[in-house]
């Protein structure tokens, strides 16, 4: 009797383990960061239901909203007429959203958490004093902030102060309340760094335009050609692109990615930052004055460029395009 109690124990363990197991992947398979939607004028996809049975809705008077059982948690103020929304499932069943506005030329961020069973945890604003602000889900609970940097043209005048140039920090949420920044420069930024990714950027070297587009998932971006490329334009960065034989600025299908420009800058100086880079990769295959470190990560080329003392850009080639 002892033994078959002791194996009907032993099974009832195996059983809970495996739903415990079947739990977590479906916890992560829930996992999603969802696109950005613009307020006025993707209403019509509203309301959506999230894996955790949260909604986000648009109200009638464009005023963004979650809610839980039919019970509003959270609420935006008016919409503006460029207010955009993104948002997110984490694996715990928490849910970050973003509302991005533009209230009177200056654009601000709020930030909220909820938790699953409908409690508000997190309302944080981010406003910063560039010319607007830049913003995504990097993942499910680690958001980008840019601010846009004036333009050299600015004379006071809201249609001149737009570059589309940015500085970006990124920040982990908690369900605390907290946001804290976290470093872009880690052993993940290295690691993927050789196998041809650049960190939270979709996409990598080699892959063919097909899949490109399939991963980078941006309705707006489109090709071009400048320089030695033809280029694909995201959100996320630019994608360079060996020229057409016949000069055509269409890519070919199954062209491949043969560089990565990461869209908005990051903070940093090459002072702090080369003994990172030199820890991971080794010292410098070209140097170029006080504005340009290249670094072989592999097979493929990194460069790092400071545009002043605390600024950083990021190019990552499959070619030594940097040689001159």
């Amino acid at each position: 009797m002892e033994k078959i109690v002791k194996a009907l124990f032993i099974c009832f363990i195996a059983a809970a383990s495996l739903l415990f197991v079947a739990d977590m992947a479906s916890a992560q398979t829930n996992e999603r960061v969802y696109k950005a939607y613009s307020v006025k004028k993707e209403q019509s996809k509203f309301p959506m239901k999230l894996s955790n049975s949260l909604v986000v809705d648009i109200t009638s008077n464009e005023k963004p909203i979650i809610l839980k059982n039919g019970t509003v948690v959270w609420q935006g103020t008016n919409g503006w007429s460029n207010a955009v929304i993104s948002f997110t499932v984490t694996k715990n069943g928490d849910t970050y959203l973003y509302y991005k506005t533009d209230k009177n030329g200056t654009e601000s961020v709020e930030v909220v958490g909820v938790s699953g069973e409908g409690k508000k945890f997190l309302n944080k604003m981010f406003t910063g004093d560039g010319a607007g602000i830049h913003t995504q889900f990097v993942s499910p609970s680690i958001i980008e902030i840019g601010i846009e940097e004036f333009s050299r043209f600015y004379d006071g005048s809201a249609a001149s102060k737009h570059s589309d140039s940015y500085q970006s920090k990124f920040y982990q949420l908690y369900i605390n309340g907290s946001a804290k920044e976290v470093n872009y420069f880690d052993n993940a930024f290295a690691t993927l760094a050789k196998k041809g990714q650049m960190k939270w950027v979709p996409g990598a070297l080699g892959m063919s335009y097909s899949n490109l587009k399939k991963a980078v998932g941006d309705p707006f971006a489109y090709p071009f050609m400048a320089e030695h490329f033809n280029f694909y334009r995201s959100v996320f960065g630019l994608y360079g692109f060996y020229y057409n034989s016949n000069g055509s600025s269409t890519i070919k299908p199954q062209a491949k990615v043969r560089a990565i420009f990461r869209e908005s800058k990051l903070h940093g100086s090459r002072k702090a930052l080369r003994p990172y880079f030199r820890q991971y990769f080794g010292k410098e295959v070209l140097s170029n004055g006080r504005d340009l470190d290249v670094y072989r990560t592999g097979k493929y080329y990194l460069s790092i460029q400071y545009f002043d003392a605390n600024t950083v850009h990021l190019n990552y080639s499959a070619d030594n395009i940097f040689d001159f």
